[in-house]
């Protein structure tokens, strides 16, 4: 991350709704932001794109959460990569504390707590 461009955010997020949400919602702050639908195609997009910050949903089809976070953090490339969960998993806090997350958001959510958690876990990452 450069200080001129923008902060770059890979939302995982299987909920078609909240997905968009998440994405319209961190293009407006002026983030540059890709999304899947689940941990697989988030790794496809991790092999041509690398993020500043993943949002993490954990109860996702495929490839869920937990898999996903072990094969980022598995691939040199990704380890070092903050992730914020977002998730409405009833022991999310916990699960997102054993992943190391900088911020754990449950479901449902408020806007400005969403956004600043992004934006703490770039500056996090980018010291």
């Amino acid at each position: 991350m450069t200080p001129d461009a923008p902060v770059r955010v890979l939302v995982l997020e299987d909920e078609d709704s909240i997905r968009r949400l998440t994405v319209d919602l961190l293009t407006d702050e002026g983030f540059e932001v890709r999304a899947a639908p689940d941990g697989r195609q988030g790794l496809a997009i991790l092999d041509e794109w690398r993020p500043d910050v993943i949002v993490l949903d954990l109860m996702m089809p495929v490839m869920d959460g937990r898999a996903f976070h072990a094969a980022l953090r598995s691939a040199a490339s990704g380890s070092r990569v903050p992730i914020v969960v977002l998730s409405g998993a009833r022991q999310a806090s916990v699960i997102g504390e054993e992943l190391g997350a900088v911020a754990t958001i449950v479901k449902p959510f408020d806007l400005d707590e969403f956004v600043a958690a992004v934006s703490d876990a770039a500056r996090a990452g980018a010291a």
